[in-house]
């Protein structure tokens, strides 16, 4: 397999600071609200200079947040934040072919290092894959993840966890991508907990453990568990909690090995995530999944329309 990565990948603790070497041009930062009145778009600003600044990026972001990006116009783009803010920062500057640096500032979805991006189309999450979407920079900074919440550790560190058992499993998986998503495996299975709780080098080995997972799954891509879980997100639950309600049942119905599957459960039994309502009968969410044919096409075993409404009848119990 030829892995599709960035041409520069720095993980290390202030890695932020090695901005100024890979800019160009007219920059734009794309973020959050949230992030604004955080230290590291300050400190983009002091290495920087002036800079042009997008922060209406929301939790899930659609198709028309990448259009008012794209209205700004950019030489380069920096995306500064979780997944769905590297995903706008990564269409826009495809489309109007600027240089993509990424600086995640979560532990959990990889995007930094990826050539997908999940936006809402007509209201409803869409998964892209296109090498041109693929990040120029990936600046790794761990210790833009210390301040996460408890509940953002958790449900990030879900997701990367997600990307590590759904990669190892995929139709496209070869023995690099498997390697590396076991590595991440290995990796959150020891430090999830603790990062949860705030130990700062767990944080460190989850945001590790998620460029690695990143890697992995960038090239071989998810399978039914994310599939799964676009019908719960598109009712506002957060991707990662709706992660860890439906990868046990993905996993259940793919057979995945016995003992690692128990731990993969226990570890989300630990993270108190899932207690949430899900809206829709299991024939209506199994409508919205099935037509998502690049998850489930790349799934170990073949997916039925009955399989989904079954699934999501246990899921619903």
């Amino acid at each position: 397999m030829e892995l599709i990565l960035p041409e520069h990948i720095i993980f290390e603790r202030g890695a932020i600071s090695k901005l100024p070497e890979f800019t160009e041009g007219a920059v734009l930062l794309v973020t959050s609200k949230g992030m604004l009145t955080r230290g590291p778009v300050d400190k983009i600003k002091t290495l920087l200079g002036e800079i042009k600044i997008f922060s209406d990026v929301e939790p899930e972001p659609s198709m028309e947040t990448v259009e008012k990006v794209k209205a700004l116009g950019a030489d380069t783009i920096i995306g500064l934040g979780g997944g769905s803010v590297l995903d706008v920062a990564k269409y826009a500057a495809m489309e109007l072919n600027a240089k993509k640096i990424m600086i995640p500032t979560t532990a959990g979805t990889g995007s930094e290092v990826t050539h997908d991006a999940v936006l809402k189309v007509e209201g409803k999450k869409k998964g892209i894959k296109n090498e041109n979407l693929l990040p120029d920079v990936a600046l790794v900074d761990p210790e833009l993840t210390f301040t996460m919440p408890k509940k953002l550790a958790a449900c990030t560190g879900i997701d990367a966890l997600a990307h590590a058992v759904e990669c190892s499993e995929s139709k496209k998986s070869d023995e690099t991508t498997k390697t590396l998503a076991k590595e991440a495996i290995d990796i959150i299975k020891i430090n999830l907990k603790k990062a949860i709780e705030g130990d700062e080098l767990a944080k460190e080995q989850m945001s590790y453990a998620s460029l690695v997972a990143g890697k992995a799954f960038g090239n071989s891509g998810t399978t039914l568990a994310h599939a799964l879980s676009y019908p719960l997100s598109n009712q506002g639950i957060p991707h990662g909690e709706a992660i860890a309600i439906v990868l046990p049942h993905a996993m259940d119905f793919n057979g995945t090995d016995p003992a690692l599957s128990q731990e993969i459960k226990s570890i989300i039994t630990e993270t108190g995530l899932g207690n949430v309502e899900i809206t829709g009968t299991a024939e209506e969410l199994a409508e919205v999944v099935f037509p998502d044919k690049r998850h489930l096409d790349n799934n170990p075993k073949e997916v039925s329309k009955e399989d989904l409404i079954n699934i999501f009848k246990k899921i619903l119990e």
